[in-house]
């Protein structure tokens, strides 16, 4: 394996597909790109390469006021996701609470325009952390790790997001970054938001 890194940039040559037991590895960069290889039925477009791929790695963390638990398990449900996701949802997959090997299946309204997502958890242990791996969906490849710690009564959540589009690391970086700045922002506001509806209904 060669790596080439130079400030905040960092190449890796792996094997030809991704394996879905692939685990995240944790980073202090809140952006990095990483040359990893993406298995063809990932891929929107079977006229676009499929053999590497530039990802880009979205972090973004939001500390809340309540127990690891209970957000835990709310952001391990369907009426979790469905109340801290920003647009309009739809479910395709029935199962409430997530475990590992689960698929999630849903639709999405953008603009009037309903988009498909779906994607297995690939990983998940309790009150630490969950992984989900698109399967279908508008980018060649998306993992997201969803991680917790709690201090001192609080929790902090960490949503990590390796991704591309596939059209090349600038459209990446001018289209699918501030997409999900602007989502996540959205989706830890409204967390918040409900860690703070719940702290006031047990009062």
């Amino acid at each position: 394996m060669r790596n080439k890194s130079k400030g905040r940039l960092k190449i890796f040559r792996r094997p030809l597909f991704i394996p879905l037991s692939i685990q995240n590895q944790p980073t202090s960069f809140n952006a990095i790109y990483e040359l990893i290889p993406t298995a063809p039925l990932l891929s929107i477009s079977p006229f676009l390469p499929t053999t590497v791929n530039i990802m880009l790695t979205y972090t973004r963390s939001v500390w809340l006021d309540a127990p690891l638990e209970a957000i835990f398990r709310y952001c391990t449900s369907r009426h979790g996701f469905t109340r801290q996701f920003p647009f309009d949802v739809q479910w395709l997959s029935e199962k409430e609470y997530w475990e590992r090997g689960d698929i999630l299946d849903f639709k999405y309204r953008v603009c009037g325009i309903w988009l498909r997502h779906r994607a297995e958890i690939i990983s998940l242990e309790p009150n630490q952390s969950f992984t989900d791996l698109m399967l279908q969906g508008i980018y060649r490849s998306f993992r997201h790790t969803h991680e917790f710690k709690s201090s001192g009564g609080r929790t902090c959540v960490t949503d990590t997001v390796k991704f591309t589009i596939g059209l090349g690391k600038m459209i990446d970086r001018l289209i699918g970054l501030p997409t999900l700045r602007r989502t996540f922002e959205k989706r830890h506001r409204l967390l918040k938001e409900w860690t703070g509806y719940t702290e006031n209904a047990a009062h």
